[in-house]
């Protein structure tokens, strides 16, 4: 190996350097590999990171993966060129460019492939990522553009925003996810060895909290009392499915018999990959014993509509304020509540209710899977007459 620190006696992090004599030029070549290591997770004799367990080694070990791409580039520079090896020809074995001639887009392609083999990500976060290549596209054939990793700057973010923010029309919520997802393909590219712009680190496109609703036990007995045909009635039981077990719709859409573990079903979410202990209730039971634990299938498109009819024949119909950004453009519209009711509205509504109902955030998280407290407050919708009832009767 050929690396050599920057400041080998540094109490900070350092910057990694190749370095490699050549014969013929009668020079060292120098390379800095723009990425940087503390001296004491360095191991000298062999010239590499210092190889550790556990979860605190994955930094390390992604870093040993590049520093072997860019030691196989060097070896295999010393085999084309032999003892006619000049600083020039490693100046241009080194020289950032394109390493993928389907440029940005094939790499982005790579990329997906990647995923969809190593099995980390939904088909629906895959549908996702999709979704931000074909905006890429539009915008780079709108703009006449033919961009490489290392051109996608700041300038080049500034500009996709306005792109996608006007010219997509997108609000300011689906916009961060949109840069969030193009941002994890940049730090692929960076893992996979490949030179990028650093600029894509200060690109923060900030949203805003949503409109998403929970219903309260008035509207929720409303549901389960209702008088629905024997098609709504399943649809009716899917969604309670998910209010009384607090899951996504990935996920309690498909519990199986097998899943029981006593008195709960154990569940890895298909999302996030975290464990839910859910408690196997008489409600949550009869429902599922009901379908003798196949539960029916369908779409969470399909759903979504099918549960949004049934809750305007129900009467869930308050108004509600719905507010988006697009920008410095605020948009406000009244529209009654059932409009808003998906699929995730049950896992809302569990979280609200027991909430109110004063179970504690750490059962709830243990219950839903949700590892941040941040998260979970995100979910919580309390109903500010509620708030007040129980701040009452805690103070008399």
């Amino acid at each position: 190996m050929y690396f050599t620190l920057k400041d080998p006696k540094s109490e900070n992090k350092t910057l990694i350097y190749i370095r490699y004599y050549c014969k013929n030029s009668k020079r060292y070549f120098k390379f800095s590999t723009k990425h940087s290591i503390n001296p004491e997770d360095w191991n000298f004799k062999s010239r590499m990171p210092i190889t550790k367990r556990g979860l605190a080694n994955v930094e390390s070990r992604q870093l040993t993966h590049y520093l072997n791409i860019l030691d196989s580039k060097l070896q295999g520079a010393i085999i084309k060129f032999g003892a006619d090896l000049t600083v020039n020809d490693l100046k241009e074995t080194f020289k950032p460019k394109e390493n993928n001639p389907g440029g940005v887009i094939g790499l982005y392609n790579d990329f997906l492939s990647d995923k969809k083999t190593e099995g980390t990500v939904s088909e629906k976060t895959l549908q996702k990522y999709n979704v931000v290549k074909s905006k890429y596209l539009n915008y780079v054939e709108i703009k006449k553009l033919n961009l490489k990793l290392i051109n996608l700057d700041h300038d080049f973010y500034s500009a996709f925003i306005v792109h996608l923010r006007h010219e997509e029309n997108l609000n300011d919520n689906t916009l961060s996810r949109y840069i969030s997802f193009f941002k994890t393909f940049i730090r692929w590219c960076e893992h996979k060895g490949h030179e990028t712009n650093k600029d894509y680190k200060n690109i923060k496109q900030k949203g805003y909290e949503t409109s998403d609703i929970a219903l309260n036990q008035d509207e929720l007995s409303l549901l389960i009392d209702a008088k629905l045909s024997p098609k709504d009635q399943i649809i009716r039981d899917l969604f309670l499915i998910g209010v009384y077990s607090g899951q996504r719709f990935s996920d309690y859409s498909v519990f199986e018999k097998s899943d029981i573990q006593g008195d709960l079903i154990v569940k890895r979410a298909e999302k996030t990959e975290n464990y839910s202990y859910i408690p196997l209730h008489d409600k949550l039971k009869n429902i599922l014993e009901k379908y003798e634990w196949k539960i029916p299938r369908i779409s969470s498109q399909k759903f979504n509509v099918k549960i949004q009819n049934i809750c305007k024949k129900t009467g869930i119909d308050s108004e509600i304020k719905k507010t988006s950004y697009r920008g410095v453009e605020k948009t406000v519209e009244i529209i009654p509540k059932w409009k808003m009711i998906g699929s995730h509205t049950a896992r809302r509504t569990y979280i609200t209710l027991m909430s109110e109902r004063g179970m504690a955030d750490h059962f709830i998280m243990t219950v839903t899977g949700i590892k941040d407290p941040k998260t979970l407050n995100k979910y919580k919708k309390l109903n500010k007459t509620n708030l007040f009832k129980i701040s009452g009767s805690l103070w008399a």
